[in-house]
């Protein structure tokens, strides 16, 4: 008898355990991307698309809906107020690209989102760690700084372009007079651009920026440079020519590639701002 009652009871409690785990989402929304990028530092879309994944312990899991929320502050984002955007539970199994559908996000600005799933039973994950993105130029009316170069000019004839040309070196001295919390770079230099600051390189690019249709689009990087020190700080910039500025060079003999797209001599638009600790800004064009 007493054997009878011990099965009775682990019967009992394998039931109550096999349910727990069934009422349970083992699925969990995991590496968030915005734009293909893990926390990007600044991006022009203003519709950016979310990406996330998925981890769990069992196999044959897959996700029937998720919610996703985005924030401009991020104690919101914590207590799960999505005041920029609230996706309310979604049905779908769609994890990729999801675009961006709430307010205008405006320039120069910081988001922060998360996203909750729900598994192939309706049950409910948890919201997964916040994650964020920044905007950077969103308009070109959004830059303060002007296309600026070292102010000489092109050769008139073809034969002068292959001699010695300098190389623009442009320099701006700057003070920092107060504790920075963000400090951002938006750089960009034609044909192609090396920057520093206080006499070390900013990032790894190299031939930046990348080769474009001058004359409709030309590409920016942002770099954060938080960590520059009280006082005096300094700029500088090196310029090349790139394809901005090439060499005369006929195709088949006749047509010379400074023919058909817009050229220039090297130039330079860059923009410094920088936020205090006291809750100040300051921009340096």
């Amino acid at each position: 008898m007493r054997l009878q009652i011990i099965r009775f009871f682990l019967f009992i409690s394998l039931i109550l355990t096999s349910a727990l785990l069934v009422a349970q989402n083992d699925l969990q929304p995991s590496s968030l991307l915005c734009e293909y990028i893990n926390n990007p530092l600044g991006i022009d879309t203003k519709q950016p698309r979310f990406t996330w994944n998925f981890i769990a312990s069992q196999r044959n899991k897959m996700q029937s809906a998720y919610e996703l929320i985005v924030s401009d502050n991020e104690e919101g984002i914590k207590k799960n107020n999505g005041n920029m955007w609230s996706a309310e539970k979604i049905i779908s199994n769609d994890n990729v690209n999801i675009e961006y559908g709430g307010k205008a996000l405006q320039p120069f600005t910081r988001y922060y989102w998360r996203v909750k799933v729900y598994d192939e039973n309706k049950i409910a994950s948890g919201w997964s760690n916040p994650a964020w993105f920044e905007t950077g130029v969103l308009n070109t009316n959004d830059w303060n700084a002007k296309w600026i170069n070292d102010g000489s000019k092109n050769a008139e004839k073809d034969e002068d372009y292959y001699k010695p040309d300098r190389m623009p070196l442009l320099r701006k001295e700057f003070s920092v007079k107060k504790s920075i919390a963000k400090a951002r770079l938006y750089i960009s230099g034609v044909g192609y651009y090396e920057a520093y600051v206080d006499g070390k390189k900013i990032g790894d690019h190299v031939l930046d920026p990348g080769f474009t249709t001058y004359k409709k689009e030309v590409l920016y990087s942002v770099y954060d440079l938080t960590g520059m020190h009280t006082g005096k700080n300094v700029i500088g910039v090196m310029l090349g020519s790139g394809w901005w500025n090439p060499l005369p060079f006929k195709f088949f003999g006749r047509w010379n590639l400074r023919d058909y797209q817009q050229t220039g001599r090297p130039c330079l638009i860059a923009e410094i701002h920088i936020e205090y600790k006291d809750g100040s800004t300051e921009k340096i064009v």
